[in-house]
């Protein structure tokens, strides 16, 4: 099973559920995510998704077929919140980026690391830019570096980072708090600009 879904009250807890392939998604995998969050966004019963992993790595890799998957946080109604632990990597810290809020165990560690690989990444480069700003993504696109969440917290790109022991406690109380929160205010507030994916993409030309 790639993914594991549960209904807790108004939240939608989505959990990546592979961790003996470190919770990384091909992509079918990745359809499956996206498939899952679109469903979420448009049932009345879910007023935000929680996006978090099995396992002690969130996520090594995500390749979806086109760049859908990574910018789905500027084309949906309902706030994302995600739980990171471990390793965002890539494909997985272009989902880190695409959430509205984002909380990280301590520890965690994270990279564009796709020039590695001698791929450019350029789905990924795009969501994280629109997290942090273009010139901040070029540098960790092409050095490919690992940095840290404390890194990460002074980006803007996560926004919270707690002990590991307390980051599904801290995360599901905050995603709960938002899925109670006035539904048509929330979707009014994310079609807004900063928000909206036209937005990202003024700011974000192609490489």
């Amino acid at each position: 099973m790639t993914l594991r879904i549960e209904q807790d009250g108004r939240l939608c807890r989505i959990a990546l559920a592979a961790p003996e392939k470190r919770n990384m998604l091909d992509a079918p995998a990745c359809r499956e995510l996206l498939r899952e969050i679109r469903n979420a966004d448009g049932d009345p019963a879910v007023g935000a998704i929680l996006l978090e992993a099995d396992g002690p790595v969130f996520c090594a890799a995500a390749e979806p077929e086109d760049d859908a998957l990574f910018s789905i946080g500027g084309g949906v109604g309902k706030p994302i919140i995600a739980a990171v632990q471990g390793v965002a990597i890539s494909g997985g810290l272009a989902l880190v980026a695409n959430a509205h809020v984002a909380i990280a165990a301590q520890g965690t560690s994270f990279g564009l690391t796709a020039i590695r690989e001698g791929k450019s990444g350029e789905g990924a480069f795009a969501a994280v830019a629109r997290a942090v700003g273009r010139r901040r993504a070029t540098e960790l696109a092409v050095t490919g570096r690992v940095f840290s969440a404390p890194e990460a917290l002074a980006w803007g790109l996560i926004h919270q980072v707690a002990p590991a022991f307390e980051l599904d406690d801290r995360a599901s109380e905050i995603a709960m708090a938002v899925a109670n929160a006035n539904p048509a205010a929330l979707r009014q507030l994310l079609r807004y600009p900063p928000f909206s994916p036209k937005c990202g993409e003024r700011e974000v030309p192609p490489m």
